[in-house]
């Protein structure tokens, strides 16, 4: 895929999930986590994450391997992070957000307001970046290559795939809507 092509979907693929988190949030006062892959024919899949039962780390490296199995070029993810505020000495739950291909990333950041009953209620954005350097960002490294896998792991990751497949929505980028 050419970079100016690739800019343009991360683009296009961080704008609509920043969009649908905040639809997420207005609508339904959630916020899964999320993967969303795009293939280079144009291909895309949505799979929220939060079903599965699986520590960080292996997460980390099942997600990789189903954009590695649907043949995605670029991928948007979204999860809820707690991190510490060192002005105020609180902790801030945050939506964090990225877009990427093997080269490029979008991240951006949106502090999460709760109501009393743990629905959201508002997204604050905290900011947003982009770079080149996908391997040294946490969240963006999913299609540098950085993570290899066991003969093992591919069995048990497509088993997983497979038994997910029915809740993965699938949709055509490139089709007329």
């Amino acid at each position: 895929m050419e970079t100016s092509a690739s800019r343009e979907l991360l683009t296009d693929l961080f704008e609509e999930y920043v969009q649908w988190y905040s639809t997420l949030a207005e609508e339904h006062g959630t916020l899964p986590r999320s993967i969303s892959g795009v293939a280079e024919d144009g291909r895309q899949f949505l799979f929220l994450l939060d079903a599965l039962e699986l520590h960080h780390m292996v997460r980390n490296k099942f997600v990789r391997f189903v954009l590695d199995e649907l043949t995605s070029v670029a991928y948007a993810y979204g999860s809820l992070d707690i991190r510490g505020e060192s002005d105020e000495g609180e902790l801030v739950e945050l939506l964090d957000i990225v877009a990427a291909d093997a080269e490029h990333y979008i991240m951006g950041s949106w502090q999460v307001i709760r109501s009393q009953d743990g629905r959201v209620t508002d997204l604050l954005h905290r900011g947003s970046s982009e770079g080149d350097d996908t391997e040294k960002h946490p969240g963006t490294w999913f299609l540098t290559g950085s993570i290899r896998f066991s003969e093992i792991e591919k069995a048990r990751y497509g088993a997983l795939l497979e038994e997910a497949k029915p809740q993965i929505i699938f949709k055509e980028r490139n089709a007329a809507e």
